[in-house]
């Protein structure tokens, strides 16, 4: 067993009490600027119909990849292969509870701001969006931050924020088809209008029942704040079906993870996902 193993390993086991069932997956994946990440992996865990939107947002590919981000064409890297085994899980879950209301959303989070919950999470939608039966919709919750946009360098117009607070904008408004194939983003939208109780309320469910079903293989992954720092992500733990944590190795505690860990309900936790460990970089083809 590998160094970054027994760390993540030993992170999953003084937690696992707290949020069942513990997660079974670990492996190194490939850098974030000089750092290692790596994954304690979750547990078992869309093409459209019809166009969402006629605007296509043409992802900044040259800065993700200097971002160390997941791009299509890296079928056979090691980045690539250890999020087949984060998503694999999270998919038979989906396939299983496929009746169930809500079942095809999963919630990324982390404790505190910087652990690279963002990153994981537009990893994680091109790798679903990679998928032969599924199409990934990924969704920035965190308007203050507007992080998705940022990490692919996009300016829609308009977003989440934007639908929630007028009755004039359509779901349809808000969904940006992308340069990748089978990937659609919905942007966080204007930061002046996000208020915790937007997020929370009955239009806010309703928005999420609709996308949830909209679609048969669509997976919808949410991009929220840290549950440490927001009630929006507390509210949210109790929304998605599938709840996965980024930790940042060797900086964030084992006390803070289990505070925020009390936050989640252990039917939808799902894993942890251990990034920025300090190791030397593995970026071989596998």
């Amino acid at each position: 067993m590998s160094t970054i193993e027994k760390a993540s390993d030993k992170l999953i086991s003084k937690i696992a009490a707290l949020v069942e069932p513990t997660p079974t997956l670990t492996a190194p994946i490939e850098p974030l600027s000089n750092s290692k990440v790596v994954i304690g992996s979750p547990l078992n865990s869309g093409s459209s119909a019809k166009k969402d939107n006629s605007t296509t947002l043409f992802l900044n590919k040259e800065r993700m990849r200097t971002l160390g981000l997941l791009l299509p064409d890296m079928g056979n890297t090691r980045l690539a292969e250890q999020y087949r085994k984060i998503k694999h899980p999270l998919l038979r879950r989906i396939n299983a509870k496929s009746d169930d209301s809500r079942h095809n959303l999963i919630m990324i989070t982390s404790s505190l701001e910087g652990e690279g919950k963002s990153y994981s999470s537009v990893n994680l939608a091109v790798s679903i969006a990679m998928e032969l039966d599924h199409t990934a919709l990924l969704i920035d919750i965190d308007a203050k931050k507007n992080s998705v946009s940022s990490l692919l360098d996009i300016t829609p117009d308009t977003g989440l924020t934007n639908y929630l607070s007028s009755p004039d904008i359509d779901i349809s408004d808000i969904i940006y088809a992308t340069d990748i194939p089978k990937l659609k983003i919905i942007p966080a939208g204007a930061s002046a209008l996000a208020n915790a109780e937007a997020i929370t309320s009955e239009k806010m469910k309703l928005f999420l029942a609709e996308i949830s079903t909209r679609y048969p293989d669509r997976v919808i992954i949410l991009d929220t704040p840290p549950l440490m720092l927001s009630a929006i992500a507390k509210a949210l733990a109790y929304m998605a079906d599938q709840v996965v944590m980024v930790v940042e190795a060797e900086k964030t505690s084992i006390s803070i993870v289990e505070e925020a860990s009390q936050y989640l309900e252990k039917d939808s936790f799902a894993g942890f996902i251990l990034n920025k460990t300090n190791l030397a970089s593995s970026s071989e083809n596998l």
